[in-house]
């Protein structure tokens, strides 16, 4: 799979079924080029945009399954590690 086609795919959390938004950035570790992390930015109030500038940063552990459409994770988003973006 390309970094493209995960950007396409929708992030839902497993433990309470909300869509946290599209894959906008990974993590990869190097030299073995292993991806570490997906970042989601959180969803805006208004079309995505005019958003709260912050974004999910969910772990390879966290990602329960990657379908054709969807990425489907588990975490506790009152605990999630959202990190200011911008």
């Amino acid at each position: 799979m390309r970094f493209w086609g995960l950007t396409e795919k929708e992030v839902i959390n497993c433990k309470d079924g909300k869509r946290l938004g599209y894959v906008a950035d990974v993590e990869i570790e190097l030299p073995t080029g292993r991806v570490c992390k997906l970042f989601v930015p959180a969803q805006g109030k208004f079309c995505g945009c005019f958003g709260k500038g912050v974004e999910y940063e969910i772990c390879w552990n966290q990602i329960v399954r990657i379908g054709e459409e969807i990425i489907l994770v588990e975490i506790d988003q009152t605990k999630a590690e959202k990190h200011k973006i911008g």
